[in-house]
């Protein structure tokens, strides 16, 4: 289904209206969902935001609390996307999504860590680190 704008896992909380080339989703694999968007929106829970970065996407990142302040700061600082507060007007959610659209430097920087967590992920440091732990 062709859609300009996909929103997915808003968490149920009461019926949304979508305008034309909106599409709802109650919920959707993020890997799935992620191959057909440019940036995401998300509050910046570590899931989605480790998703998002394994397919190099750019971020709004609008944090409600736990972990998530932290981690939108570390999204932020390395220039992969933006933070607004949960309660950001329209135009402000507008102009930080016009941003992130039209200044490549976010995406860049979105697939350099992309290329990062890819080798992290493929290096046997990870299990040399493991193997190190479980030793006597």
């Amino acid at each position: 289904m062709p859609h300009d704008i996909l929103i997915a896992s808003w968490g149920g909380a009461g019926p949304l209206k979508a305008p034309k080339g909106v599409t709802l989703l109650p919920s959707a694999p993020h890997d799935a969902v992620m191959k057909e968007v440019s940036l995401v929106i998300t509050h910046g829970g570590h899931g989605t935001v480790s998703r998002a970065l394994c397919n190099g996407l750019p971020m709004l990142l609008m944090p409600m609390g736990r972990d998530q302040n932290d981690i939108a700061l570390r999204v932020e600082a390395r220039g992969a996307g933006l933070t607004l507060p949960p309660e950001a007007s329209e135009a402000e959610i507008a102009a930080a999504l016009a941003r992130l659209t039209k200044e490549s430097r976010f995406a860049l920087a979105a697939r350099r860590l992309q290329g990062a967590m890819a080798r992290e992920i493929t290096s046997e440091r990870l299990v040399e680190e493991i193997e190190e732990i479980a030793r006597p």
